[in-house]
């Protein structure tokens, strides 16, 4: 492990992520600690703690990365690639997250930005059992742990849940919630909408729903930053379906 970047380390929030991309560049490029500390003209102990971000410079840390054939600049491309979140799921993935209702929760507080507390403030969620869940997201390779005990979801918010299994989980678990509204009460927020669309008009509809998706993540981010009142969490459901004639 890596530990956690002193204050005024040149390397900021990136170190840990520049660091393991470095080894494992160094290690592709054949290089044994020894080599490297021969190369260097240091002891085998010293390049142990260069790799451990310990005692580390700008300028070891250029001579590292020329060892593994790339400049910082590269490696610091390198690292940011690596760390974009993704927005594919394997069958696999997607089919052990939706088994459990609560596991996808946690997972989807953690893809949303919030700390894992969140699962138990916003969902009651037993603090043991979101331990628990992860780990299982840690193993499912679903989540990254981060320096200070941050989180980090290994998916884009943007992905676009089409597969069998998400829509199973909210066939059973989410679809009741919007069935149970009293669409007459005026706190009640919807919108609807009658149109008559080809094909093409109902694939730019979906295509328009996922730009709102967007927006109600920005949406989400601009609230948190900026209000001082307490929120709760909200589902937000966006569907177009097709109208059968009235049979009476």
């Amino acid at each position: 492990m890596i530990s956690s970047p002193p204050s005024g380390d040149p390397f900021g929030a990136e170190h840990e992520a520049l660091l393991s991309a470095l080894r494992r560049r160094l290690r592709a490029a054949g290089w044994t600690q020894a080599e490297m500390a021969e190369k260097l003209g240091v002891g085998t102990a010293t390049v142990k703690r260069w790799l451990h971000g310990k005692g580390i410079s700008l300028r070891t840390l250029s001579q590292l990365c020329a060892l593994a054939n790339m400049t910082l600049t590269e490696l610091a491309e390198h690292c940011a690639v690596e760390s974009r979140p993704d927005d594919r799921l394997t069958l696999a993935q997607e089919k052990a997250l939706t088994a459990s209702p609560d596991l996808s929760t946690v997972f989807f507080v953690i893809v949303n930005g919030w700390p894992v507390s969140e699962a138990e403030a916003g969902f009651g969620i037993p603090p043991e059992q979101i331990v628990h869940y992860v780990e299982r997201l840690e193993r499912l390779a679903l989540v990254d742990r981060l320096p200070g005990g941050r989180l980090r979801a290994r998916l884009d918010p943007a992905h676009v849940w089409r597969r069998e299994p998400m829509r199973r989980h909210f066939e059973k678990h989410m679809k009741h919630l919007f069935f149970k509204l009293d669409y007459g009460n005026p706190a009640t927020i919807f919108g609807v909408e009658t149109l008559k669309l080809s094909p093409v008009g109902v694939a730019r509809v979906a295509e328009r729903i996922e730009r709102f998706r967007g927006e109600l993540r920005d949406i989400a981010q601009e609230d948190r930053r900026a209000s001082v009142l307490p929120g709760e969490w909200h589902a937000i459901l966006a569907v177009a379906c097709p109208t059968a004639p009235s049979k009476s």
